[in-house]
């Protein structure tokens, strides 16, 4: 039969402590450069085919709308449209609409979808559930391949430093 020792360490509690406080610092970093390569592929990447499918969709608001595009920092690649107020002649978006959008919303969305009310139509394109330069631009060019192997570098880039 084998017999037991019994090993006694001392300081192992500081050990510990000083590992989970590495894990944590990288896992922060790792967080840190997802968001940051997230918002510069949307910059990059996405906000500038967004600009050029707004000027080719025949919309005559989507240009104005496109210039309001953020790339906002997350995990993933996002794009805000609307939040800030386009600068448009003779139109102020300030308010809400009936149904309790702030007008900033309604512009974007109907920029892209076009009105929801056909009696009054601000937008000069008809209804569409696929959008006017949106989905289509994303869609298209390349563009949606283009966002998606760049998130995928960034990711394999975060697990080579951090991983």
């Amino acid at each position: 039969m084998a017999q037991q020792k019994a090993i006694r360490v001392e300081g192992i509690d500081a050990v510990q402590a000083v590992l989970r406080h590495i894990a944590k610092e990288d896992l922060n970093m790792a967080r840190g450069a997802l968001r940051d390569g997230s918002q510069q592929i949307a910059q990059r990447d996405l906000i500038p085919e967004l600009k050029k499918g707004a000027a080719a969709s025949g919309v005559p608001i989507a240009p104005a709308m496109a210039d309001t595009a953020r790339a906002r920092r997350d995990r993933i690649v996002f794009v805000q449209v609307g939040a800030t107020n386009p600068r448009l002649s003779g139109f102020t978006s300030r308010g809400r609409d009936s149904r309790g959008h702030s007008y900033k919303t309604a512009l974007a969305l109907g920029s892209n979808y076009g009105p929801t009310d056909p009696d009054v139509n601000h937008y000069a394109v008809g209804r569409t559930r696929s959008g006017h330069w949106v989905q289509p631009t994303v869609n298209s060019n390349g563009t949606h391949r283009r966002v998606q192997d760049a998130y995928r570098r960034l990711l394999a880039d975060i697990l080579r430093r951090y991983g």
